[in-house]
Order: structure tokens, then C-alpha cells, then sequence
């Protein structure tokens, strides 16, 4: 007979073994590459969730890098109140150089996070594209950045903060290129609305349309529009196709109002067909005026430019063409200083570019003087947690050859992934493989003799989502993966900071009057 003391005891032998376990409990179990399980502890018992404390050194160093960027963002509002920045390069009426400017000075602090390069003794990965922002005050041009990134940079997130620094620095307007149909999520900079018969080809998405002869466009897609289906099922079928593409300032225009301010309209297209009617509509012209031009017969991709007033509320593009167009993209820029092109490629790891035409994309790098090149991704890579990322690290390799290849003229950054959080027990805390795959796309950056800067050590290291999902008002969401607005500015903010100080350096080593 079992007395109540005995299955007490036992109870508390059973409870003693348990704690014993959960405390010695590793919290994850491999079993294979591809299956880990996940066993509960003892801090996931008590409800401690270590990441939410852990680097308050960090963060306390982030927030007031955040009140910093605060009263920058104040001062940049003051500034573009007037009708075009003080700082553009040139006039919006006249469409041609104002005269030369020096770039604005301001103070270079050390960033704690540097830009890292495989050479540390001789740091030349970014010389290309600091030579050509050093020769904007002597020879006025418009020096052009495009910024690849996954769905941690979609809405034009960190790409519109710097654009914006880089632009008051170095003068410049427009929110760089843009496609004619934006798929997912609105940007901050400028709205997108295009009609119903404009259809999307790109190298990425789960459902996207293929293009099989690989000539895409800097912005990893090409864009055709088909007929509209006639009312009258009996009229006779046109001659010529129209789409439109119609863009608008944001409720965000006070904050990014250089972004609808533009010097010119760049088409990137091919019609080796027909000749493109082109029909521009925006709030600088002459009331119920349109703009109208031709984008001439072009079997190779061309790139056409049209001057434009000035800073615009709406602005409506319409397109004609026989059957056979592409378009790959609009330009919103100014005439001279700074470009900078978001292009999110949601769901992507970054290793799809080798899927387009090389010669096709090496034409539209050099007509648009393409100068540098960010690649922002691997946010896509963590949740398939494995021991070994040697064949990311080998894929990413082979896009940076890629671009190597089709763009000497330009130079590459590499961005490390961001922390990123899954539950564990009660709480969150990091993926155990952000650390690997840094690593990865840092050896592939410095074996391609490209730059790198690690995000994930500048937002904090390990435990560092958590503790940005946690700040007060947040850095990031719930989801644990994507920044907040303002978080995505507070990184915005720690990058262009690291750019300018390197190229300082790049200035110093050079003896450029600074």
C-alpha cells in the first residue's frame, strides 16, 4: 500500500529531476542539418527573457544616436521648406547647372561599427564611388547608388533616410527610379498607382512572371503593359496600347520633400517594334497641359531623358506602343549630385542575380553612371537553421563576381543581416544562426574584394531584436524581424555615418581639401 507520504516524496523526486534537466538543458537538440528540437528550461519555466536585458550599454548608445537623429530630421525640415533645396546643384526652371558648389561641411564622428574591408592597411573597396562624390563640386554630375535589399528595406525603408543625408551633402533631388507597378507595400518617399493592364517580370517572388530572355532591369524586373479590353466587343482592336503610372506625394512629404522634387524623367525602356508615345501630366505645367514627347524605335535598352518643371503633387505618366515594349523603370532625379535607387526584393536571399542578361544590365549601369552598389539581404536565409552556411557564402559569392563584372565602374557594399528573434519557451530570443550567415556573407564581400558592414554587431548583437522590439517607442515590430520607421531611419542614420567617415578617411588618404 502507496501512503500519502511516499507518493509525496516521489512527487517531489519527479519535480527535483524535472528542474535538474530544464536547468541543464541545452534549449535546442539537433538531431539533423534540417530538424532541431526544441526543449524546455528552466528560464523559460520562470518567464526570463535573458535577450530583453542583455547590451543596455548598446542600447542606451542607440537611443541617444536616436534623439541625435531626432534634431536632424529637425533641422532637414526647416531646411526643405523652401522650393528646392539650398544645397541642389541646380536650378528647377532652367534645367541646366547653377554653377559649381562645395559639398556641406559637417562634423564625422568615429562610428562605433566601421565599414570593414578585407584589406584594413589599404582600404580602397569604396574608392570608386568617393572619388566621384569628391569631383561633384569641380565637375557636376548626377552620381547614381542603387540599394538591393529584401522586404527589411521594402517601402523604401533606410534607402529614403539616406538618400536624404547624402542629398544635402551633395545636392540632388527625386526619389531615384521607380517602377511603373508597385506589387507590395507603399513607400514612404512617394505613392504608386498604376492601371489594371501593366504586368510585373522579375527575378524574385514565389508567383512572379519569368522573363526568358533574362533582360531585366536595374530594378530586377521588366514591365509590359497589355490592350484594354474594348466595351464594345465588336470594335475594331487598336492599333497602339496605352498604360499609365500615376505618383503622388505621401503624408511623409515634410519629412522626405525632396522626393518629389525633379530637374528630369528618365525612361528605361526597349522597342525594337515601334516608336513609344509618351504623355506627361504634373502639377508644374500649365493647368489641363500635357507634356507630350516620343521614345524613338530601340532594339537595345535606351535610356530617354525629359526635363520637367520642378516639384510636383501628382504626376501621371501615360505610354502608346505596339505590342513588344518593355519598360524597366522611371527616373525622378536632378540633374546633378546624388541618386539613390530602393529596389526590395521580398522574399529574396540575394543570390537570384545571375538570372539576368549581363550585357542588357551592363548597358543600363553605364548610361545611368551607376557609382555603387548596396546589397541588403539574408533576413530570408535564417528561418532553415543549419550548422554550415559555406553554400550561401558560395552562392553570394558568385552575384558579387556577377556584379563585378557588369558594373567596374562601381563599387560594393555588403550589409550583414539584422538580429532576428523566434519564440523560445515564454519569451524571444535570437536565431542561433544570425552569427553564421554574417559571417558567410562577410567572407563572400571580402573574397569578391568588396566592402562590408555588419549590422547585426551594430544593432547590438545577439539579443539585440528583442531589445529593439522592447524600446520605448519601438525600433522594430512584433514579428521580430523588420524595423519601425524609426528604427529603419536609426539604421539609416548608423550607415551613412559610416560611409561618411570612410570617406573622410578616403579625402585624408587622398589630400582633398576637406
Amino acid at each position: 500500500m502507496v501512503t500519502p507520504f511516499r507518493t509525496i516524496l516521489l512527487l517531489f523526486y519527479v519535480a527535483c529531476a524535472i528542474i535538474i534537466l530544464m536547468v541543464l538543458s541545452p534549449g535546442e537538440i539537433p538531431f539533423s542539418e534540417n530538424f532541431t528540437l526544441k526543449v524546455f528550461t528552466f528560464k523559460d519555466f520562470m518567464g526570463t527573457d535573458t535577450a530583453t536585458v542583455v547590451n543596455e550599454e548598446r542600447m542606451a548608445d542607440l537611443n541617444a544616436m536616436a534623439r541625435r537623429l531626432d534634431s536632424l530630421e529637425q533641422a532637414a525640415k526647416q531646411v526643405q521648406k523652401s522650393p528646392i533645396n539650398p544645397d541642389s546643384l541646380a536650378s528647377p526652371s532652367a534645367g541646366t547647372p547653377s554653377g559649381k558648389r562645395e559639398e556641406r561641411p559637417e562634423p564625422v564622428a568615429d562610428p562605433k561599427y566601421p565599414i570593414q574591408f578585407a584589406d584594413s592597411l589599404n582600404p580602397t573597396a569604396l574608392d570608386r564611388v568617393f572619388a566621384a562624390w569628391a569631383a561633384l563640386s569641380q565637375k557636376p554630375s548626377l552620381v547614381r547608388i542603387v540599394h538591393y535589399g529584401d522586404s527589411q528595406i521594402e517601402g523604401d525603408r533606410i534607402s529614403d533616410y539616406i538618400r536624404s543625408r547624402l542629398q544635402r551633402k551633395f545636392g540632388g533631388c527625386g526619389v531615384g527610379i521607380v517602377p511603373f507597378l508597385e506589387l507590395q507595400a507603399s513607400r514612404s518617399t512617394i505613392s504608386t498607382e498604376a492601371s489594371g493592364n501593366w504586368s510585373k517580370y522579375a527575378i524574385y517572388g514565389n508567383n512572379n512572371k519569368s522573363n526568358r530572355t533574362g533582360r531585366y532591369g536595374v530594378l530586377a524586373a521588366a514591365y509590359r503593359f497589355s490592350p484594354p479590353v474594348p466595351k464594345d466587343s465588336l470594335a475594331p482592336a487598336q492599333l497602339s496600347w496605352r498604360a499609365t503610372s500615376r505618383f503622388r506625394e505621401t503624408r511623409f512629404s515634410d519629412e522626405f520633400a525632396n522626393a518629389t522634387q525633379v530637374e528630369n524623367i528618365k525612361f528605361i525602356y526597349a522597342s525594337p517594334f515601334a516608336k513609344v508615345a509618351a504623355h506627361i501630366k504634373m502639377d508644374g505645367l500649365p493647368q489641363d497641359t500635357t507634356l507630350d514627347f516620343a521614345l524613338q524605335q530601340e532594339r537595345n535598352v535606351a535610356v530617354v531623358e525629359q526635363a520637367v518643371p520642378g516639384r510636383f503633387k501628382k504626376l501621371s505618366i501615360s505610354l502608346e506602343s505596339a505590342e513588344g515594349s518593355e519598360f524597366f523603370g522611371v527616373a525622378l532625379d536632378c540633374n546633378q549630385g546624388i541618386a539613390l535607387d530602393n529596389v526590395a526584393m521580398r522574399g529574396s536571399s540575394g543570390v537570384e542575380f545571375t538570372k539576368m542578361n549581363a550585357e542588357w544590365l551592363r548597358r543600363q549601369y553605364e548610361l545611368l553612371n551607376v557609382k555603387l552598389i548596396i546589397l541588403q539581404f539574408g533576413v530570408n536565409v535564417v528561418p532553415n537553421v543549419l550548422r554550415d552556411y559555406t553554400f550561401y557564402e558560395n552562392m553570394l559569392y558568385k552575384q558579387l563576381r556577377f556584379f563585378k563584372s557588369v558594373a567596374p565602374q562601381a563599387d560594393i557594399l555588403v550589409v550583414g543581416l539584422s538580429d532576428m528573434a523566434r519564440r523560445s519557451g515564454t519569451g524571444y530570443a535570437s536565431y542561433p544562426n544570425v552569427p553564421k550567415i554574417r559571417d558567410a556573407q562577410r567572407a563572400a564581400a571580402f573574397r569578391a574584394g568588396c566592402a562590408f558592414w555588419d549590422l547585426y554587431e551594430a544593432m547590438g548583437g545577439e539579443g539585440s531584436m528583442v531589445s529593439w522590439v522592447n524600446n520605448k517607442p519601438p525600433l522594430a515590430g512584433k514579428d521580430y524581424t523588420h524595423f519601425t520607421p524609426r528604427g529603419a531611419r536609426l539604421v539609416g542614420e548608423m550607415l551613412y555615418n559610416a560611409l561618411i567617415k570612410e570617406y573622410e578617411n578616403y579625402k585624408i588618404r587622398n589630400r582633398i581639401a576637406q
